[in-house]
């Protein structure tokens, strides 16, 4: 408004403006509303261009035209396939709100490749998010990645287990979402975001001391350092042990995570970052939306595949950093082999003893079984034995596999326009609710304790201080309290303080005590500071004036007046 008023000159109201703006993103991204009846010609163009996706849409009155959408499920083919190609087997699911003019919930499967970026494997719109829509997304889930278990990949070693519940799951445990496991993969393992965890547990229990014991007991990979941390919340507080106890470990603390995932995962960071990822897609319409996440994933695939010409070597650059940081600690291990391939390391600063067997890849801290990366005490036995670090780095992080990943290619798809036709009734867009009281703010509402944990340095607004009685939190007009000083003192004069004080003041005679038999001496008073005159510049003389003749003669005529008087009594 004020810079149509800048630029034009005109002066237009609130809705007019509005209502351009409105005109102008339907221009833009296209109508809300009309976009719902295409959802049929998008599915069937997304199973078109790219053979073997899986686009569902499910509408509420199919039998009593016209329906209402409901939901809307997309997984590509390229997707599901790189992931069970070359990506670890954890997903990590999660849901976030739409922002557009319908209501609505993304729900999102997202998993991490060898060089521990996200990669989107599945998405989906639901109404609400409860048991029913997770159940829904989750059993779709599981059937694309059984079809494709036939894909050659380090996934399907155990051929007696079935393929759903190879596959770890990562949640913040959402409404619905733990019933949801239970139901559709009962045998899966299940982690539960440690933050999620901790941001619960610290409104019954803050503190430093408690963040530091449940942080150390989520990241022990040895039954004995978390029970040695749990001892210590316990000596805290026997109810913060009795909440943490009630939770099973093998959900949130990575002594008791299985090794088939090749991850010591604790939060859910992979769909936190895809979801401020499609921050702005959100509040679109939702074929633009499903539009703008399948281009995303098609250009990031492509530049990931692009960019393998860069990688050197055997492993990913993240591995090699990993290495590299623990090859920090190999110094402080001392090394005693046994047998040709096992060893007894023992670290100097801790005095902690662990058992190292080279060809099982296997150490008793659990982490090289965990991860898949050697820790610091196997690099120890590795560097004595002068062997190749990148042979005991587990395949799942070697280029070759990387490549795996990105390799399956995505075909691109056309405009609207060319869209296929479905012979079926167009539905309408969800009903909209408006929920009761004042609409939220954009902004982030912070968890408490939050703003407590800053290091930054919060200014503070400084308290009022009466004039009365020299308290704070009041004024002196509001002031019942008894004045400072009483009221019969005399008043300060007012004005500013001298800046140079008097010249009496500079100098203190001393007082001296006479003997009772000697009279007292009168001082005299103390002579006042001579102060420097300034100097003051010469000036010239000036000329003497000459006197006239009737000067000389008044000044005669008055001597002898005053001779003849004589002098005065």
């Amino acid at each position: 408004m004020k810079r149509a008023k800048r630029v034009t000159g005109v002066e237009l109201g609130y809705y007019k403006c509005y209502n351009a703006r409105l005109i102008a993103m339907q221009m833009i991204h296209g109508d809300s509303a009309e976009e719902y009846k295409r959802v049929w010609d998008y599915a069937k163009a997304i199973r078109m261009h790219n053979p073997g996706s899986t686009a569902v849409v499910k509408v509420v009155g199919i039998d009593n035209p016209p329906p209402l959408f409901q939901r809307m499920y997309i997984c590509l083919q390229p997707c599901k396939e790189g992931f069970m190609a070359g990506c670890r087997p954890i997903l990590g699911v999660d849901g976030c709100h739409l922002r557009g003019s319908y209501p609505g919930i993304c729900l999102t499967a997202v998993g991490k490749d060898g060089n521990n970026n996200i990669f989107p494997v599945a998405w989906a719109v639901v109404e609400v998010e409860n048991a029913d829509t997770w159940s829904w997304f989750l059993d779709l889930l599981v059937k694309d990645l059984d079809s494709v278990k036939d894909s050659l990949t380090w996934v399907h070693e155990k051929e007696e287990e079935g393929e759903a519940d190879k596959v770890t799951y990562m949640s913040d445990r959402q409404k619905g979402l733990l019933d949801a496991f239970n139901k559709v993969v009962p045998n899966a393992e299940i982690r539960f975001c440690c933050r999620h965890i901790w941001a619960n547990f610290k409104l019954k229990f803050p503190g430093e001391l408690y963040r530091e014991c449940f942080w150390k007991a989520a990241r022990s990979s040895t039954k004995w350092h978390f029970d040695s941390q749990m001892k210590s919340i316990k000596l805290l507080s026997v109810e913060a042990y009795k909440y943490l106890n009630g939770i099973p470990p093998c959900h949130w603390s990575r002594h008791a995570f299985s090794t088939k995932s090749k991850s010591g995962m604790l939060l859910n960071n992979c769909c936190e970052s895809f979801n401020n990822v499609i921050r702005d897609a959100r509040s679109k319409p939702i074929l633009s939306m499903m539009e703008w996440l399948r281009r995303y994933v098609m250009k990031r695939c492509c530049a990931k595949r692009n960019g393998l010409k860069k990688f050197e070597g055997v492993v990913m650059p993240s591995v090699v950093k990993m290495i590299d940081r623990a090859s920090d600690e190999v110094s402080k291990c001392d090394v005693t082999q046994a047998d040709v391939h096992e060893f007894e390391v023992d670290h100097i600063s801790t005095g902690e003893s662990y058992v190292v067997n080279l060809v099982e890849k296997r150490c008793g801290c659990y982490r090289w079984e965990l991860m898949g990366i050697p820790c610091y005490h196997a690099l120890a036995c590795i560097v004595k034995q002068r062997l190749n670090v990148e042979d005991f780095v587990h395949q799942a992080y070697h280029v070759s596999t990387y490549a795996r990943t990105y390799a399956p290619a995505f075909h691109p798809m056309p405009g609207k326009h060319q869209w296929p036709t479905v012979n079926l009734a167009q539905p309408l867009p969800p009903p909209f609710r408006k929920m009761p009281g004042r609409p939220k703010g954009n902004k982030r509402i912070k968890e408490k304790g939050e703003g407590e944990e800053r290091e930054l340095v919060i200014r503070t607004k400084k308290a009022n201080k009466c004039g009365n009685c020299g308290g704070t939190g009041h004024f002196k007009k509001t002031c019942k309290n008894p004045p400072m000083t009483p009221p019969n003192a005399p008043k300060s004069k007012g004005g500013r303080p001298r800046k140079r004080p008097l010249a009496t003041a500079l100098y203190t005679a001393p007082t001296v005590v006479a003997p009772a038999n000697v009279p007292p001496l009168i001082s005299a008073p103390a002579a006042p500071c001579k102060t420097k005159k300034k100097s003051t510049p010469t000036s010239i003389p000036k000329p003497k004036k000459h006197k006239s003749i009737v000067d000389v003669l008044s000044s005669q005529t008055n001597t002898s007046c005053n001779s003849k008087t004589g002098p005065v009594a």
